[in-house]
C-alpha cells in the first residue's frame, strides 16, 4: 500500500518545512536525532526530500519533525518561483497561528525595521523624550509585544519574533533611562543628540510690553484715612463683618472627589490601585477556571511588584494547572488521531502532554506504550515507563509495560522483579505468567 500522500501535523509531501527566522536552538534542548533533522531542514527543504535523505527511516523522521514543529523550531513554509515575485512576508502571513493577520503584519514589519530604528523611535518616541515617557511607552509596549501576553498560544515562527522585538524594547528603556548610558548614546549618535537638544530647549520669552509714555502716566491717590472724631464723641461702631457663604452638599461633594481623583494620579497610589485590579482580576479567573487569563494577570503583577509573595504562590499554581489542562486535551486529541491511524500524531500528542505534565502517569504509559510500538528510543521510552509505575505503581498494564521495554534493553533480572510486581496486582493476569515462565530458565 503506498504510503498517504498528507501527514497529520506537517502538510502533503511536497509541502516545505523551514526554520523559525532567529532561532535560538540552545533554547529547546534538542536531541541529538532532532539536531541532526533541523540541519537537514536547513533555512528551507520540502518534506518529501527529507524523508529520502534522513537516515532515521519514515516513520521516526516523522515522529521528530512533528516533536520539531511543537518545540516551535519549524514551520509550514510556501516557496513561489523565482519569476513569481512575492512579498518576503508572504510565508510568515500565511503560517497558521493564534494572531490576527492585522497583528501578524504589525509584528514582521516592526521586527524587520528593527535594525534601522534608533532607541527613541523603537519605542515610538522623539528624540528627546524624557525618562518617564520612556519609561511609560515602554510599559506600554511591553503590554503588546511580550510573549507571556500570549501564554499558552500557538505562536509559531511569531514567538522568536515578539522575543527579539522584547529584547530590543528593554535594551532601548534601559539606555534611555540611566543618565550615564544615555549620554553616552547620544555621544555616539550626534544626529540623535542634536535633536534631543532642539527638543529641550525652552520656548523664546514672551516680548516686553512697549514702554509707556511718562507724560500720559497717573500716579494714583492714596485714600485719606478718617478724621478722628472730635474729643469727648464715641466713635460710630464698626459695621457688622459678613460671615462666609456656606457651602453646598454639592460643592463639598465635589471638592471630595476632585481631592481623590488628585490623590489616585499620585504614582505610588495608582500603582497600588493597578496591582490591586490585577490581583482581582486574576482571582477571578482562577474561580472561573480560566487560567490563561490569570496566569497573565499575575505575571504582571509579579513584573510590577517582584516581592509580592503571595502573587509568587499564585502565579506557580496558575501556570501549573493551566499546563494540566493543555495537557489534558493533547491527551485527548492523541487518543483521537490513534483512533483513526495515525499513530505518529498520537505519539507527538502524547510527548507533548508529558512535557507539559510530567505527573500525569497516563500521558507518561501512553507516551511510552506508543514509543516502544513505532521503534523509538529505548532508553527514552524505558524512562517515560518507569515514570507511570513511579506515579502509579498499583496499575498492572504499567508495570507490564516496563517489564516489556527492560526486556528489550536485555535487563532480564529488572525485568523478572517487574512482572513479579505485576502479578502479586493481579495473579490471574495471562501476560504476567506468561512472561514469568518466559524467564524462570534463562538466567
Amino acid at each position: 500500500m503506498s504510503a498517504p500522500n498528507t501527514i497529520v501535523g506537517l502538510g502533503a509531501r511536497t509541502d516545505h518545512l523551514a526554520t523559525v527566522p532567529n532561532l535560538d536552538a540552545s533554547r529547546l534542548q534538542l536531541s541529538a536525532e532532532e539536531a541532526a533533522l533541523l540541519a537537514l531542514v536547513g533555512r528551507v527543504e520540502r518534506i518529501d526530500n527529507l524523508l529520502s535523505r534522513s537516515t532515521l527511516g519514515e516513520a521516526r523522521t516523522i515522529a521528530v519533525l512533528l516533536s520539531l514543529r511543537a518545540k516551535g523550531a519549524i514551520v509550514p513554509a510556501r516557496v513561489v518561483p523565482r519569476n513569481q515575485p512575492t512579498p518576503a512576508v508572504d510565508a510568515a502571513l500565511a503560517e497558521e497561528v493564534d494572531l490576527e493577520p492585522e497583528r501578524k503584519r504589525e509584528i514582521i514589519e516592526l521586527e524587520r525595521s528593527l535594525d534601522a530604528m534608533d532607541y527613541f523611535a523603537v519605542l515610538g518616541l522623539r528624540p528627546g523624550a524624557a525618562a518617564g515617557d520612556v519609561k511609560q511607552a515602554y510599559y506600554n509596549a511591553s503590554r503588546r509585544f511580550h510573549p507571556d501576553r500570549y501564554f499558552g498560544k500557538n505562536l509559531g515562527s511569531f514567538r522568536a519574533r515578539m522575543e527579539r522585538i522584547f529584547r530590543k524594547l528593554t535594551e532601548a528603556h534601559n539606555v534611555l533611562t540611566q543618565q550615564d548610558k544615555r549620554d553616552a548614546y547620544l555621544k555616539a549618535n550626534p544626529a540623535l543628540a542634536l535633536a534631543s537638544t532642539a527638543a529641550a530647549a525652552p520656548a523664546p520669552a514672551p516680548a516686553p510690553p512697549p514702554p509707556s509714555n511718562p507724560a500720559l502716566e497717573l500716579t494714583p491717590i492714596a485714600p485719606r484715612p478718617p478724621a478722628p472724631p472730635p474729643r469727648g464723641v464715641s466713635p460710630p461702631p464698626a459695621a457688622p463683618v459678613a460671615p462666609p457663604p456656606a457651602v453646598s452638599d454639592a460643592e463639598s461633594e465635589a471638592r471630595r472627589a476632585e481631592r481623590q481623583a488628585r490623590l489616585a494620579r499620585h504614582p505610588y497610589l495608582a500603582k497600588t490601585v493597578r496591582l490591586s485590579e490585577l490581583v482581582a482580576r486574576g482571582k477571578a479567573a482562577v474561580a472561573r477556571g480560566d487560567w490563561e487569563r490569570a496566569y497573565q494577570d499575575f505575571h504582571q503583577v509579579q513584573t510590577l511588584d517582584p516581592k509580592n509573595r503571595e502573587v509568587v504562590t499564585l502565579l506557580v499554581e496558575a501556570r501549573r494547572r493551566h499546563d494540566e489542562h493543555r495537557a489534558s486535551l493533547e491527551l485527548a486529541r492523541g487518543r483521537e488521531l490513534a483512533l483513526h491511524g495515525d499513530a505518529v500524531g498520537a505519539l507527538a500528542a502524547y510527548r507533548m502532554a508529558t512535557s507539559l505534565d510530567p505527573q500525569s502517569a497516563e500521558a507518561a504509559y501512553l507516551a511510552a506504550r506508543e514509543g516502544l510500538a513505532q521503534g523509538q528510543d529505548v532508553g527514552e521510552v524505558r524512562a517515560l515507563a518507569q515514570r507511570a509505575v513511579d506515579l502509579q505503581s498499583q496499575r498492572v498494564e504499567h508495570q507490564l509495560l516496563l517489564g516489556k521495554v527492560l526486556m528489550e534493553l536485555g535487563a532480564k533480572k529488572h525485568a523478572k522483579r517487574v512482572f513479579e510486581d505485576a502479578a502479586r496486582l493481579d495473579p490471574d493476569n495471562a501476560d504476567a505468567k506468561a512472561a514469568l515462565k518466559k524467564l524462570r530458565w534463562t538466567f
